[in-house]
């Protein structure tokens, strides 16, 4: 089973909440593991933890398969995950950092975004971020196609690494992926995806199944609108195989003949020739004896008639005899 380590905050009943990487990594049935440095409740309460033991304890049980580090709001916890990760150096990184929500609203401050734009970022194989956080991170506004493939790539450069910016209503619900020899944009409407799951979660364990390139990105698309992966079929209803013996399928064809279809249009139907007195049964059920016809003939005779000229014939020949004996 592939292993997956999920660090970042918790903000409970929000898209923050950690139970979304859990519930996706689960989904793709890989093991979590989640390292959390501060529980925010949804009554304003908050649990802070050891950032660093957690971490340490995560790699001492078992070499993730592949690291996500999400929503981090202290600067100084963000430090210690940077300086962990680059001590195991894991193969693959996804950095979702939700820095700017959609709406605008600044989630971390200017100490946490220097970390996270720096430490986090130079670690990252890839990067997942939304238009405001591209129109910040590449120092100018987005507002057509061609500002958003020019960010991306700016970002491609400075960072070494692969970047998707998600779709939003100014590119058309459209994402943009980047890894400095392809730059396509593919269907993202944010709006079909559920709630339950996470798309960054979804990119890091399809990268984790050794899938690369392009395909990662639109495959974790397709799993967080569809809640299952692009290889799982539908599961088809199964029905029990009818165990049917030759002789019966032979009938049944036989009977599914029409004589009639085979003969050409306007060609007279010819009788059959009888073969036999017995004319096959067209009616009844099954068991019931069909008639036999008796011949077209001459009456039969009785047995007494038969008997007479018996009689008679030898009375002729004994005349016959007695007038040759004369």
């Amino acid at each position: 089973m592939k292993n997956i380590l999920s660090v970042s905050d918790s903000y409970e009943g929000t898209h923050l909440d950690v139970k979304r990487s859990s519930a996706t990594i689960k989904a793709y049935e890989m093991e979590p593991f989640i390292a959390v440095s501060e529980f925010i409740h949804s009554d304003g309460t908050s649990d802070p933890a050891d950032i660093e033991d957690t971490l340490r304890f995560c790699f001492d049980e078992c070499v993730p398969d592949a690291v996500i580090v999400g929503f981090m709001h202290e600067a100084s916890a963000a430090a210690k995950a940077a300086q962990i990760l680059a001590s195991h150096r894991p193969s693959v990184v996804v950095a979702d950092p939700s820095i700017i929500s959609d709406k605008g609203e600044i989630w971390m401050s200017e100490e946490t975004y220097n970390i996270i734009s720096t430490a986090i970022f130079d670690l990252s194989t890839h990067i997942v971020i939304n238009h405001l956080e591209a129109e910040l991170l590449a120092g100018f506004e987005c507002v057509s196609l061609s500002d958003f493939e020019r960010a991306a790539k700016k970002l491609c450069n400075c960072f070494g690494s692969v970047i998707y910016i998600k779709g939003c209503a100014r590119t058309g619900n459209r994402g943009l992926y980047c890894d400095g020899k392809t730059l396509e944009w593919v269907d993202d409407d944010r709006s079909a995806s559920k709630k339950e799951l996470s798309l960054g979660n979804a990119l890091c364990c399809e990268l984790a199944l050794g899938v690369s390139g392009i395909k990662a990105v639109t495959n974790a698309l397709f799993f967080s609108v569809n809640g299952r992966r692009v290889s799982e079929s539908i599961p088809v209803p199964q029905v029990a195989p009818t165990l049917i013996s030759p002789a019966k399928s032979l009938r049944d064809i036989a009977r599914s003949i029409d004589l009639s279809s085979s003969l050409s249009a306007g060609q007279a139907q010819q009788k059959p020739a009888k073969t036999s007195i017995i004319d096959p049964v067209t009616e009844g059920t099954k068991g019931t004896v069909s008639e036999i016809k008796v011949p077209e003939r001459a009456p039969s005779r009785s047995i007494s008639d038969s008997l007479t000229e018996i009689a008679d014939i030898r009375k002729r020949l004994e005349a016959l005899r007695k007038s040759s004996g004369s």
